[in-house]
């Protein structure tokens, strides 16, 4: 992949070259177009391989989803396109499904829980080098609950945060989502990627402290999490994950005077898995 440089800012396509830009990054990168069409690629044999990577790549595509979606509410804090990120970590998990035939291996992240634990949203300035306050955790699967405990902590001691803001809070989020495996039992020539099972009704919950002026001494406090597991249909078992996350969120006052996040401000990650 060619990186453009000592040009001004381009961007599109000229001729068969296509310019873009990346998030997290100010270069300028471009490619080529042209390679086999998408009909030949969906049926001549020889493009057999990279019809099964291509199906594999959606399985991984379809968890890195899944996972952004445990921590919606936290994705802005974010300084860098976390799909791709997550879409490899996913795609070194299906790896190692030794079972599984090449364009159907599973991604079974409740075997390999660990490696998502700790991921950061930031590559800057990440959460804790901001929130300096260690934060304790704990996640109880049987009732579907999460507990975070914020000690007591005054912001110039515990806080790393840029002048340009004047608010600050913590929040978080618990989510959950089951592994993804072809679904085999569908017709031959339709075999998607498909959650192992429907964890769907437990959802997601987002909680937050206030908001505090960057001044504050914040008073020790809980965030106290529990999915609604009160529907008969709803269960859980072994190929689920609970993903609990946190961030920092800056913000300022809008045009009303009401706090508001700033976009890309702040620091967050996945704080613990279960």
């Amino acid at each position: 992949m060619a990186r453009v440089k000592q040009l001004d800012q381009i961007t599109g396509n000229i001729g068969k070259l296509s310019f873009y830009t990346r998030k997290g990054s100010d270069e300028i990168f471009v490619r080529t177009k042209g390679g086999a069409s998408k009909d030949q690629i969906k049926r001549r044999p020889e493009f057999a391989s990279v019809r099964k990577n291509n199906k594999e790549f959606g399985g991984c595509s379809k968890m890195s989803k899944a996972i952004r979606m445990a921590f919606f509410g936290l994705h802005h804090v974010a300084d860098y396109n976390l799909a791709p990120v997550l879409c490899s970590l996913m795609k070194n998990i299906q790896a190692a499904d030794t079972e599984g035939a090449h364009g159907e291996r599973g991604i079974y992240l409740s075997k390999h829980r660990q490696y998502l634990a700790g991921f950061n949203f930031n590559r800057i300035n990440r959460f804790d080098s901001v929130q300096r306050i260690p934060l304790d955790w704990k996640i109880d699967r049987d009732k579907a609950a999460a507990t975070i405990s914020i000690p007591a902590f005054a912001c110039s001691l515990g806080l790393n945060m840029p002048d340009r803001y004047s608010l600050f809070r913590i929040s978080a989020t618990l989510g959950v989502l089951t592994d993804i495996t072809m679904d085999i039992t569908m017709d031959i020539h339709k075999h998607e990627y498909e959650p192992v099972h429907d964890t769907i009704g437990l959802s997601r919950q987002f909680l937050s402290s206030e908001w505090f002026p960057r001044t504050a001494t914040v008073a020790a406090q809980e965030l106290n999490f529990q999915l609604d597991i009160s529907h008969s249909d709803i269960t859980f078992n072994d190929s689920d994950t609970f993903i609990l996350s946190v961030a920092i969120e800056f913000g300022e006052l809008d045009a009303f005077g009401n706090p508001t996040s700033v976009k890309g401000g702040g620091a967050g990650k996945v704080l613990g898995v279960g």
